[in-house]
């Protein structure tokens, strides 16, 4: 997760977690926080790992229904869909 507080509600499976079992003890750190060192993941119990929130996601289920589509020859490409390419680099 990226920030605790965003992950921790609407029922997602850390949240539900914490309503099992009335704190957040079962949290390590953030993503960001493994990435700098400053959380270790725990070699000596399971591991998960919400990506709630994160873009990732997004790019994940968008990325395989592309590659679905290509596979199913169901591809269609709109010329000119984007009409200002230059604006973003």
């Amino acid at each position: 997760m990226d920030d605790v507080e965003h992950c921790l509600k609407a029922d997602t499976s850390p949240h539900l977690a914490e309503q099992l079992t009335g704190n957040r003890n079962f949290l390590t750190g953030t993503l960001a926080d493994v990435m700098s060192g400053e959380a270790q993941v725990p070699g000596d119990r399971p591991v998960v790992f919400s990506p709630f929130g994160l873009g990732v996601l997004d790019l994940a289920v968008g990325k395989y229904v592309y590659d679905e589509t290509v596979r199913a020859g169901r591809l269609h490409v709109i010329d000119d869909f984007f009409h200002e390419l230059r604006r973003y680099g």
